[in-house]
């Protein structure tokens, strides 16, 4: 086998691990799971305090959750584009 058609095997099964890995990441993205409080026992008119301070909680789980996601869409991003690269590069070699 030539050295080209070895650097292309390479870098197709390159491509390949590098877009699975960004699969892996963007479906993990997919699936946040903030933790959410529990309700309180109490009415609303008896303690207006605990309501607020319970909406708080939530809003952070969640927003917890969105940083998260975008941490993992990032990486999903990167491993995306090196796996664009990779198939470029798998490309051009597959004409030579």
């Amino acid at each position: 086998m030539n050295t080209f058609r070895i650097a292309y095997i390479v870098c197709s099964s390159a491509a390949a691990i590098c877009a699975l890995a960004a699969a892996v990441y963007w479906y993990l993205s997919s699936r946040p799971t903030p933790t959410l409080c529990e309700v309180p026992g109490a009415s609303i008119s008896d303690v207006p305090e605990l309501y607020t301070l319970n909406v708080q909680v939530d809003v952070y789980a969640v927003r917890d959750a969105l940083i998260e996601t975008s941490t993992l869409n990032k990486k999903a991003a990167i491993w995306s584009a090196v796996a664009a690269l990779f198939g470029a590069a798998a490309a051009i070699l597959g004409i030579m």
